[in-house]
């Protein structure tokens, strides 16, 4: 994205020291001429007195016939650097020297290297290019400048400030942050180069088991000598083996407003699990309790990549946003064998009800939970990972509970 704008009046201002000791050279040539009577002495107090005059008419001319653009990405990606390019062109037919330039930046924004001043010297009817490095902390929508031109006389008495009222605006996403436990989930492979088959079951020539009949399962499954030993109808299981959809879903509950840290921590999470399912083939979407996102259906691709982490760049809690039925809409609509990746930090209650409905559906599910730092832990939300009532309630098979730290992976 490239932002241009011209020169306009500028804001004059002085070193008062510098001045001040122009003004008091000329006084005291003025008075040696005055008391040894001697002409030329008179000329030369004149032409001191004129010399700061002939600089600052010089030094507001540095800023006339300038114009300038700015250069920069409109995505990027939190904790990189980010080249920020400045193009000083001069359309005059004089050089422009003993320049500067600077962008204020916004919260969360730092320079990569360096004080940030820029520099420049531009020939005549020429441009020069200089580039700067910003890095974002966080994720967001973040907006550079004005940006700050400043001029000097040759004398560096006076200096010149002009700010463009143009500003750029950067999305920035949320880096992924590394599962490597996400591979050891129980009858599915979620990495980059494994397989992306779940176990379903249903007919096939992989003998599963044994289970009690059930209203609804075919005849031809029944095992008579297992019911005739037991007094009750049992059936035979298979196995088939399905592609898996992955299922990402991100707790936006208002109370997590007051884990700023640990909500950070949980949005990288649901970026690394999507971007896992990209890379390994796996058809995916994203559940965060907004029509416009939780309507796309699951497909692998670039695009929807991106779809998911714009939404991502911005996502915050809310109000309106209900946890519980977040979940029960994925265990309701998502077919069997999906992964649901479930990212939390709250011990919700209603919750091991609704996992227990996926086990039956025949899901895998994942359930990040941030580590929240013990000054955290005192707010009204309770932290699912250090509650082992909570965590007790999911020790259910097909259900994978991995920490989340903020430095790193799992």
């Amino acid at each position: 994205m490239t932002e241009q704008s011209q020169m306009q009046q500028a804001t004059p201002g002085y070193h008062g020291v510098k001045v001040l000791a122009a003004v008091l050279a000329s006084l005291c040539i003025l008075t040696v001429a005055m008391t040894l009577g001697l002409g030329h002495l008179y000329m030369m107090a004149v032409a001191t007195a004129m010399v700061p005059l002939l600089s600052y008419s010089l030094g507001k001319r540095m800023l006339r016939g300038l114009e300038v653009r700015r250069e920069v990405a409109d995505v990027a990606w939190d904790g990189q650097a980010v080249a920020v390019k400045v193009h000083v062109h001069n359309r005059s037919a004089t050089p422009k020297y003993f320049l500067q330039a600077r962008d204020n930046l916004p919260e969360q924004a730092e320079l990569a290297e360096g004080d940030g001043v820029i520099p420049l010297a531009v020939p005549a009817r020429g441009t020069q290019t200089a580039e700067y490095q910003v890095r974002f902390q966080r994720r967001g929508r973040y907006t550079l400048g004005p940006m700050n031109i400043r001029a000097t006389d040759p004398l560096g008495m006076f200096f010149f400030e002009h700010r463009l009222r143009e500003q750029t605006e950067v999305l920035v996403l949320p880096s992924p942050l590394s599962l490597p436990q996400m591979n050891m989930i129980r009858g599915a492979t979620f990495t980059a180069g494994g397989l992306h088959s779940a176990p379903v079951r249903g007919d096939s020539v992989e003998f599963l088991g044994i289970r009690e009949y059930v209203p609804g399962d075919p005849l031809r499954r029944v095992d008579w000598k297992h019911s005739a030993r037991h007094g009750d109808l049992f059936v035979r299981d298979f196995e088939r083996f399905t592609q898996s959809e992955v299922c990402v879903l991100l707790d936006c509950s208002a109370g997590l407003r007051h884990l700023p840290n640990s909500f950070e921590v949980m949005v990288k999470a649901a970026s690394g699990a999507l971007h896992q399912a990209y890379a390994g083939g796996l058809p995916f979407r994203m559940l965060v309790g907004l029509p416009e996102v939780d309507g796309l259906p699951a497909r692998c691709s670039a695009e929807r990549l991106y779809e998911c982490l714009y939404r991502l760049a911005e996502i915050t809690p809310r109000p309106d946003f209900v946890w519980a039925d977040v979940v029960a809409k994925a265990v309701a609509e998502e077919p069997p064998g999906t992964l649901l990746v479930l990212i939390t930090a709250a011990a919700d209650p209603s919750l091991p009800p609704l996992l227990d409905a996926c086990v039956r559906k025949q899901m895998q599910v994942v359930l990040l939970l941030p580590n929240v730092p013990a000054l955290d832990r005192q707010g009204g939300v309770r932290d699912a990972l250090h509650d082992g009532e909570f965590l007790r309630a999911l020790s259910v098979p097909h259900v994978n509970v991995i920490p989340l730290h903020p430095g790193g992976g799992s």
